[in-house]
């Protein structure tokens, strides 16, 4: 009895923040804890005669048909993956930089402007990104192929050949990207203790050995959080930039082509949800399983860098 009294005097005294965090656990629970109980859409045929708990089990047969569908599920799977590594470490690469190049800045308020200006991409809807990359890719009237015309070279039907899209892919997500992605490194760069450079410009370094021996190691840390947290959504894709960008264009799919964009045009196409709801479950399940070996592999090289 005594130990529930002081559990209650440990909750009372600790009320106020008890109470606000409570819009934000209900907000956990009903989207993202309730909603786990259709899973088991995976595990089933779906009948919607009977509905979602009532339909007959059918085990693992959902996933058998995903994995038997040959060439296209290596290739989405294939594309996925890569993309995800591509955009990982350009990503981060470019990020880094920018965040170091906008800290080192002489004119701090122009570093901020700078910054600000960076960032609004990523406020663009990828509806808005879809027609700004087409107005230079059309084969007709975009502005790359107006600049091929006038230098006398044919002009390029990007649209009907796969074989660019990763570049341009690649150059859309930096450049939507890269300015909010590089907030973090920013953060952490402003929060290193000045008196380490101080001591360094004392000790003779100059600025490139600084930036190696002081501003990349303590970047580090928030470097490997950030790609642990990533490497969970390797299997995810921005259906935003694989399905607006492209336009879709069956043309592309050799190598546009994800599992989130597949999913969505099977949605569309198709109502057989539970092959769907296994395609989704199977996403989550590696992110999951990466995320935990990737960190125990962190934390026997690095145990501060870990996540936990």
């Amino acid at each position: 009895m005594e130990g529930w009294k002081r559990r209650f005097r440990r909750v009372w005294k600790d009320r106020t923040l008890i109470l606000m965090s409570v819009p934000a656990l209900t907000m956990l629970i009903l989207f993202s804890y309730i909603p786990m109980s259709g899973l088991v859409l995976a595990f089933k045929d779906f009948d919607y005669s009977l509905g979602l708990y009532k339909s007959p089990w059918c085990g693992l047969q959902n996933f058998r048909l995903l994995f038997l569908n040959g060439s296209t599920y290596w290739r989405i799977t294939r594309n996925t993956i890569g993309y995800y590594l591509l955009f990982t470490v350009t990503g981060t690469v470019c990020e880094v930089g920018l965040a170091i190049a906008v800290y080192e800045m002489v004119f701090k308020k122009m570093g901020k402007a700078l910054q600000s200006v960076l960032i609004l991409p990523t406020f663009i809807s990828w509806v808005a990104v879809s027609y700004l990359v087409s107005a230079f890719l059309q084969s007709n009237t975009g502005l790359i192929n107006q600049f091929l015309v006038n230098i006398g070279k044919e002009p390029i039907q990007f649209y009907l050949q796969s074989k660019y899209w990763p570049l341009i892919l690649l150059i859309v997500k930096l450049w939507k990207g890269t300015g909010y992605g590089s907030v973090l490194y920013l953060a952490t760069l402003t929060g290193i203790d000045t008196d380490l450079y101080e001591a360094a410009t004392l000790d003779g370094a100059n600025r490139r050995q600084q930036r190696r021996y002081i501003t990349l190691p303590m970047l580090l840390p928030m470097i490997t959080i950030m790609t642990l947290l990533g490497v969970g959504n390797i299997l995810h894709s921005d259906t935003g930039l694989f399905y607006q960008v492209t336009k879709n264009t069956g043309a592309l799919y050799e190598t546009t082509q994800v599992l989130d964009s597949y999913l969505l045009n099977a949605i569309m196409s198709s109502s057989d949800y539970s092959a769907m709801a296994a395609m989704t479950f199977y996403q989550s399940v590696v992110g999951c399983v990466l995320v935990v070996v990737t960190n125990l592999i962190v934390r026997r090289i690095s145990p501060e860098n870990s996540l936990f």
